[in-house]
């Protein structure tokens, strides 16, 4: 497994948008799909998704494959990703 985390400088929109901007944080499987991710959010929500609870109202789980080239520059250990994941209270669930 790989880990990521990269911030999204765009607010999701609609009636999503006063959330603000967010922090994603990945973990990533050796065939680039996303096994879990986390979406913290400027307002304080919080977004999981992995493979028990994959979608939402609000999102879902990456479907697509993410390229190791264009992450890498993102790349954080699997203890920051377990921090977050063990801390942080999702509002989705």
């Amino acid at each position: 497994m790989k880990y990521y985390k990269w911030f999204w400088d765009e607010p999701l929109g609609g009636e999503f948008d006063a959330w603000g901007t967010s922090t994603y944080f990945f973990e990533i499987r050796d065939n680039f799909y996303a096994t879990r991710q986390i979406e913290v959010y400027e307002n304080g929500n919080v977004l999981f998704y992995d493979k028990a609870h994959f979608w939402d109202d609000y999102g879902m789980l990456c479907d697509k494959p993410i390229g190791k080239e264009e992450m890498q520059e993102f790349e954080i250990t699997k203890a920051e990703f377990e921090d977050v994941w063990q801390t942080k209270i999702p509002t989705n669930r």
